[in-house]
Formats: structure tokens, sequence, C-alpha cells
């Protein structure tokens, strides 16, 4: 292994992390727009429109995360595992609502024209067309490009926990402050430039949706899942290759032998976001960007956060 053990902040019983506050932030944010646009959709609750009771929601996620800190260094394994990984389970709540708050701060406006251009300058054709068009009828591609896709979960999830199961709980804290941070500002930047993708932006391919696929389990199991799911408005950039090169430069940090897994993994879910036209080319180009540019500046910014915490904590202290 090439990680080193870093140096944890004894903050006593009381152990605020960045995270925390980050979560808080962007949890106030969704509020706020929650309730400003208390009809964003269909609500499934009678009597309660659906903005008030997601606006109620994400408060009570920023009560939690501010209660996150009182669990002690010393608690059972499962609290602390939860105090450390918790943000991991908000992605799909943020993730979904960025989606139906930026159709209703954008008034329906979309920047696809502007993306798709930018990937027929590139190409001289719609990759997220032609990729799968050849292809399509070859039910193991499918299958390898669908499964693919849903390897971005796996990676997702098991890689922060990685450390933190050989004992570097203070590396896994550093990552998860890293992933949050990306993500607040990511789906912030989802609700003011709102991109649908192809299989939403192009007529035909929404309306084929992904009958023409033919294969097993995976691509069973997300046919049913675009079918009623709703994805439109979060293509750039895309998040399936932002975070799964965030997870490889995780496991590159912990063991250099890990990428020989993870980088053919990357490369295998961004190759996958195009072929089943969730992104356009440039969303990928988009991912990458804004994860190499990210990532080192919030690594480096984390242990003076977590140290003036820290310091402020032990301050506090009679």
């Amino acid at each position: 292994m090439e990680s080193t053990k870093e140096e944890s902040v004894d903050a006593g019983p009381w152990r605020p992390l960045p995270q925390d506050f980050v979560v808080v932030a962007l949890s106030l944010l969704f509020a706020g727009f929650s309730f400003a646009f208390p009809d964003s959709a269909p609500s499934p609750f009678e009597g309660f429109a659906r903005g008030n009771v997601l606006g109620s929601l994400f408060l009570a996620v920023a009560a939690l995360a501010l209660l996150a800190p009182f669990i002690r260094p010393d608690a059972p394994a499962v609290f602390r595992f939860l105090r450390t990984f918790y943000p991991q389970l908000l992605l799909p709540l943020f993730f979904e609502e960025s989606i139906i708050l930026s159709a209703e701060i954008m008034r329906g406006l979309a920047f696809d024209a502007l993306i798709a251009g930018a990937d027929k300058a590139l190409f001289g054709f719609q990759p997220s067309r032609r990729f799968h068009q050849s292809l399509a009828g070859i039910p193991a591609i499918n299958e390898m490009m669908f499964g693919g896709y849903f390897l971005y979960y796996v990676l997702f999830a098991i890689t922060p926990w990685l450390p933190w199961l050989r004992g570097l709980r203070d590396v896994a804290e550093r990552e998860i402050f890293v992933y949050v941070s990306m993500m607040a500002i990511i789906f912030t930047w989802y609700l003011f430039f709102r991109v649908e993708g192809p299989k939403y932006w192009f007529d035909d391919l929404r309306s084929a949706g992904y009958s023409e696929f033919s294969g097993g389990l995976f691509v069973n199991f997300f046919q049913n899942v675009f079918r009623s799911t709703r994805l439109d408005g979060a293509a750039f950039p895309s998040t399936h290759v932002a975070f799964s090169l965030l997870m490889t430069i995780y496991a590159m940090r912990l063991s250099k032998r890990l990428l020989w897994l993870y980088v053919p993994a990357f490369l295998l879910i961004a190759s996958a976001t195009v072929y089943i036209y969730a992104h356009y080319f440039t969303d990928i180009l988009g991912g990458i960007a804004v994860t190499l540019l990210l990532e080192p500046l919030l690594w480096r910014l984390y242990p003076r956060l977590a140290g003036s915490l820290g310091a402020a904590t032990r301050g506090s202290k009679p």
C-alpha cells in the first residue's frame, strides 16, 4: 500500500468536518429553490405541494449534517462508518432534484444545441448517434456497455471505503470532502446550465428509447429504469465521468496496482455514456476537465479547513 496515515484532528466528543458544512450549504440552497417552486413536479403527497415537502426534507438533511459531528470517535463502528460516508447517500436526492429545479429555474431552456454543436464540430457527426448504430444488434456488446454504466455506481460506492477499511480514517474523510464539494459545485451548476442529453434532445432517440437494444440483465434493468426515471437536464458535465475519474484518482493514491482495474473501468464507463446516448462526447470532456481542475484544489484545501475546525473546536472547550 502506498498511502500513509495522516494525523487525525482530535476535536473531542464534538468533531465537525468540512464536508458537514458543505452538505448544510447545499441543503439550504436546494431547500430555498424547492420552496420557491412548490409545484415543480406532480406531488405524490396528497394535499402537499411537492416542493414544500422536498424543501422540508432538505432542511432535515441540513439538521442531520449538523448533528453528525456529535457521533463520538469511540462510537460503534457502524455509527462511525455512517458518520463518515453519509454524504454518499445524498447523491440520488440532490441529482434528481437538480434536474427538476433546473427546468423551473431555466424555464425549459436547454443548452443542448451548444453542446451538440461542439460534438459536430469535433467529429463532423454526432457520436451519440453513430456509436451504437452498428453495434446495437450485438447483445454481448450491449450488455457490456450497460454493465459499464452500472459499474459506475459500484466504484462510486466502495472506493472511498477502501482506506477506511484499512484504518486510514483521515484519508477516507478527505476523499469524502472532495467528493461532496464536487457534488455541490456540479449540482449547483446544473441548476443554471441545463443540458438534457442526446436521448432527450434528439427526437429520434427520444422516441426510440432503448427498444433497439437486445441483451441480458443490465440491458433489461436500464430499459426499465430509463422508462420510468426523469434524467433530462443534468448532462454537462457527465457525473458518471467526473466521479469515476475521481474514484480512479483515489485508487491510484491508495495503490498504483489498482490502476489495472480502475483505468479500464473508467474507459468503459466513459464509452458507455455515449454508447447508450445518455451523454454527448463533450459531456465526457467536461467531466474530465472538472475533476482534473477541482480535485487537486479541494484535496489541498481540506487539511486547512479541517485544521481550522479542529482549532476552533479545541478553543471552544471550557
